[in-house]
């Protein structure tokens, strides 16, 4: 390919075929009825931004062209980059395409797939720390963080702990500045002064790489050329949910100046939401932009589904609902129904809707199905408003439980979220991570002099630093173990196997003694996790789960809030009402009814906290395949109102 040309290699209609076999899809799977604008992105030979509404198939679309693009690629010097937030497009290509040679191509160089922050860290970060011999040893906030709050004297913890305020210690400029303490005061010199300490032994986290990139480019600017050079092709996956970091950075890198680079980015800006307070997206280089392709095609859901979450989104799309997926049931789609409550009877609203789930879905379906009630607001400290936030509608609902972010403090704990992720996606990869992970944690009590970081995986990074192949089949051996139980273990195992391998490994990699009692601490035995199975009713200790009925229970509904849930498919979702500043839904009730957007509008022009409310609320009905459910207050209706929900497909169940 000559990068002057700006155009990709030419597919045909035979390469789709190919693709389509060699994946195992039907050979007409990308093509949508008259129009098919799936085939128009496989067969897009330049800069493009790819507008995918929930449930699209756009992973399996990309892995498609990434494959049959590798096929034909004959440049040994020049690659793809394919970047997204997560491993989902390289996991995909793994599961897809690992037994084929185009598949195992893709993952090698020249090529490059892997998450934003892996790529900033592999070409730009750490190459640059490297060169001014600066130490790497983690890159990994919790780690950083404890080191830095470590490093602070005792009298300004003290300070930060009395005051409930202790800062996320961490700097956005390379001489260490740019924390959220005011600054010119003596708590901010000595939170900039742990960071660069901490900075300096070799300690980051991971947004700060993008700091050391950036003053790479500042300081060598020629270094924008060669990456582009190195990729003229790149690809962006979930591209919603770039920081305006990520994107400045990766808009200066591949597209500022009118390079002659092929960008094609696939997302939904109408999922823009984000998980961490006072996140926001993408200022510069915003998405979508320029040339666009709209995948309103939906094989999750059905129509009834479509077309009550379309006037929700940002930038509606027409929602055509072809579903539903199969994946957790082979029924027809469901009426969708508004459960109505008043104070009183909002502790009825999830047996109601449990109640609804056992008389519509068969007993098949009660058992391979995922059902689910999410909120807006799922913890709060006031009790007003009701319903405020989940608990108002469970008072078991703890918003502790199913915190995937919660640090791992030993390694029963380590097992016991694996085996709750293996129970909730059917995967044994949180297994292999988990156990890679919970390794890592005693190397790094270690103060080992390690670089452990980069593209790799926990797994691989791992197995890079093991140094004798006897300690790697240990290695491989107590990974089957786990993986062929599914981290269900006993003490014996526990006590003559399972920690005394641990102990090998990290006394391998490290050639240090492990300190104890540290050590002893973390691998200690829990009674309590003994031949523990996830099964529906063990997990309702574990996540948030309403079984009804109590006695005897026929279904399992997960309880989360709308973030814990984006990106996730289940069989039915009940949306609930919940309170910030306002009540949610009744806010939003004129989308409901039909009466906003107006014809042929969007709702881009609406102010900035509603069209939050609208990204968080698009985000929630599109979750489920087969039956969507809304929880409202009564009085947030006139009888009028709930007669124009009837004639827009909503049934009521009133439970007042």
């Amino acid at each position: 390919m000559n990068s002057n040309e700006r155009s990709l290699f030419k597919i045909k209609d035979c390469d789709i075929e190919w693709v389509c076999s060699t994946m195992g899809l039907p050979r007409d799977a990308f093509k949508d009825d008259q129009e098919s604008p799936r085939i128009d992105v496989l067969k897009a030979e330049k800069t493009i931004d790819i507008e995918a509404c929930p449930g699209s198939g756009k992973t399996t679309l990309l892995v498609a062209k990434l494959a049959i693009l590798a096929k034909n690629w004959e440049l040994p010097n020049e690659g793809m980059c394919i970047l997204s937030h997560t491993n989902a497009a390289r996991d995909e290509i793994g599961n897809r395409l690992s037994a084929t040679s185009v598949g195992q191509s893709i993952l090698k160089p020249p090529h490059f797939v892997g998450t934003i922050h892996s790529f900033i860290n592999e070409f730009l970060a750490i190459p640059w720390l490297r060169s001014q011999r600066k130490k790497i040893k983690f890159i990994d906030n919790d780690i950083a963080q404890k080191d830095r709050w470590a490093r602070l004297p005792f009298n300004t913890r003290s300070y930060l702990e009395r005051q409930h305020a202790k800062p996320y210690l961490t700097y956005t400029k390379p001489d260490f500045t740019g924390n959220s303490e005011p600054s010119h005061t003596d708590t901010s010199a000595r939170i900039i002064q742990a960071c660069r300490e901490s900075s300096e032994a070799g300690y980051y986290c991971h947004d700060e790489m993008f700091v050391w990139a950036e003053d790479l480019i500042t300081h060598h600017p020629e270094v924008i050329q060669t990456i582009r050079d190195k990729f003229p092709v790149i690809f962006i996956d979930e591209v919603q949910d770039n920081s305006e970091h990520q994107s400045k950075i990766l808009y200066k890198l591949f597209m500022k100046n009118n390079p002659s680079v092929i960008r094609q980015r696939f997302g939904d800006s109408n999922q823009a939401i984000y998980g961490r307070s006072g996140a926001d997206g993408a200022s510069t280089d915003k998405f979508p932009s320029g040339t666009i392709i709209d995948l309103p095609n939906s094989f999750r859901f059905g129509e009834n589904i479509a077309n009550a979450s379309n006037p929700f989104a940002v930038r509606p799309q027409g929602l055509k609902g072809k579903g539903p997926s199969t994946n957790s049931s082979n029924e027809e789609s469901k009426e969708n129904i508004l459960f109505l409550f008043d104070d009183n009877s909002i502790k009825d609203v999830l047996p109601a809707y449990a109640k609804h789930i056992i008389k519509t879905f068969s007993k098949e379906t009660l058992q391979t199905g995922v059902f689910t009630a999410i909120s807006g607001v799922h913890k709060a400290d006031k009790d007003d408003n009701l319903p405020r936030f989940m608990g108002h509608y469970y008072e078991a609902y703890d918003p502790k439980k199913g915190n995937t972010s919660t640090v791992q403090k030993s390694l029963a704990q380590h097992f016991d979220t694996a085996r709750q992720k293996v129970f909730q996606s059917n995967t044994t990869q949180p297994i292999v991570n988990s156990f890679s992970s919970a390794i890592f944690h005693i190397i790094e009590s270690c103060d080992a002099d390690l670089a452990l970081h980069g593209r790799k995986s926990p797994h691989k990074a791992l197995i890079s630093l093991i140094q004798e192949d006897k300690i790697e089949e240990l290695y491989f051996e107590l990974t089957n173990l786990l993986i062929e139980n599914k981290c269900v273990y006993s003490k014996l195992e526990w006590d003559e196997l399972i920690t005394p391998g641990i102990r090998l490994i990290a006394a391998n990699i490290t050639n240090k003694q492990l300190p104890e009692p540290r050590t002893s601490d973390f691998l200690e035995w829990d009674n309590a996790l003994e031949n523990k199975s996830y099964s529906s009713c063990a997990l309702s200790e574990q996540d948030n789960t309403f079984q009804f009925p109590e006695d005897n229970p026929e279904v399992s509904v997960r309880l989360s809030s709308i973030h814990g849930v984006k990106g996730e498919t289940h069989t039915s979702t009940l949306v609930l009402e919940s309170f910030h500043r306002t009540h949610h839904l009744k806010k939003l009730k004129p989308w409901l009814l039909g009466k906003r957007p107006k014809a042929n509008t969007d709702n881009c022009s609406e102010d900035s906290a509603l069209l939050d409310r609208l990204k968080l609320h698009y985000v929630a009905m599109t979750r489920p395949s087969h039956m969507l459910c809304l929880a409202m207050r009564k009085d947030s209706f006139s009888d009028k109102e709930l007669v124009t929900l009837s004639q827009r497909g909503w049934s009521i169940n009133d439970l007042t």
